[in-house]
């Protein structure tokens, strides 16, 4: 017997890692971002720093207990135009659903959401100090999974294996002001589990329960702009507000476009201890039930690496979801090594 359940319109986050900068900022970090933030939010980005790094980063969401972990390794120092990176995330999450069989019977089953992501980031500084572009070509892999009572795996969804690419670009205005525009997944965006296949369990209908599983795509295709402001001309004190278009996740449902507009700042005591602040609001489906609003916070720690010497940045980002269903509540910390060799 089979199973084929469809899902309402009832959303959770999306797996893998926003970094701790841009968590603790609401998402409102694309034209500021540098160095192993701008690898995962804005590779045009990279370029703007010179450094070497490598920086191994962990996130939770608490909910529905997903776990993210990655590092990011980028080098900006061989050549003033151009910087490269390379990067890893992986996410595990291990939502439970419930369901009633065709007796009447109560079942609950754990399912393993796995997806991974290889990233090899470039950064072109097309004019120096003011304009730049990024690209990033990766490889995409997701699934969603769970094991029946013989121990024998099932895929509730089709596993996802693709090959995707992000660009992005910023204008920098006389180190006041930044612009940028970023595209992810513009190659080989996933689609959402809309539905969820159980076989060989029996679901009653309409008897599913799945609000710890996503109804987000793991690697939607989408837009975002960015506008950053620098009252001091220094990268460590910025106001910031983004927006984000996704094109993917509600589309097959609702033909419907996500929208996600976040506002934030950071602050920068004596450029060692950044304090970050921020908020976002995310549209999920037609209508307003399913809205949410978020707000967010961080601290950090920075050594910037000596000559010949080694530094560091230590970063904790938090967020909360203050209005709208099934309440989030995400956390990451990550500790960056900054090397400089010359």
């Amino acid at each position: 017997m089979s199973a084929a359940v469809a899902i309402p319109s009832r959303a959770q986050a999306a797996p893998g890692l926003d970094g701790t900068r841009n968590l603790g900022m609401g998402g409102a970090t694309r034209a500021s971002s540098t160095g192993s933030g701008a690898m995962l939010a804005n590779p045009a980005n990279m370029g703007f720093t010179r450094q070497f790094l490598i920086d191994p980063v962990y996130q939770a969401q608490i909910e529905n207990n997903t776990h993210g972990v990655g590092i990011q390794a980028m080098d900006s120092l061989m050549n003033p135009r151009v910087a490269v990176g390379l990067g890893y995330v992986a996410t595990l999450g291990l939502p439970n659903v419930t369901f009633k069989d065709d007796r009447g019977g109560d079942h609950q089953l754990e399912l393993f959401h796995m997806a991974h992501e290889v990233g090899l980031p470039i950064a072109i500084n097309a004019a120096p100090g003011w304009l730049a572009f990024g690209v990033r070509p990766k490889f995409l892999q997701s699934s969603l999974r769970f094991v029946d009572a013989q121990g024998d795996p099932h895929d509730a969804k089709k596993q996802r294996l693709a090959f995707g690419l992000d660009l992005a670009m910023t204008v920098s205005i006389k180190q006041f002001v930044n612009v940028s525009v970023v595209g992810q997944n513009l190659v080989g965006p996933a689609p959402p589990a809309t539905s969820l296949r159980l076989d060989p369990f029996v679901v009653a209908a309409d008897s599913l329960s799945r609000s710890q599983v996503s109804l987000l795509s793991d690697f939607p295709r989408t837009l975002a702009h960015g506008l950053a402001v620098f009252p001091t001309r220094q990268n460590g004190f910025s106001i910031n507000f983004d927006g984000l278009y996704d094109f993917t996740s509600f589309r097959h449902q609702d033909k419907y476009t996500r929208m996600i507009f976040a506002g934030g700042a950071e602050y920068t005591i004596k450029n060692a201890v950044p304090l970050r602040l921020g908020g976002y609001w995310d549209s999920r489906g037609r209508g307003k039930q399913d809205d949410r609003g978020f707000i967010a916070c961080g601290i950090g720690f920075v050594r910037d690496a000596p000559k010949r010497g080694i530094g560091f940045d230590l970063g904790v980002g938090f967020s909360r979801q203050i209005t709208g269903p099934d309440p989030e509540t995400r956390l990451a910390v990550n500790l960056g090594i900054r090397i400089n060799p010359q």
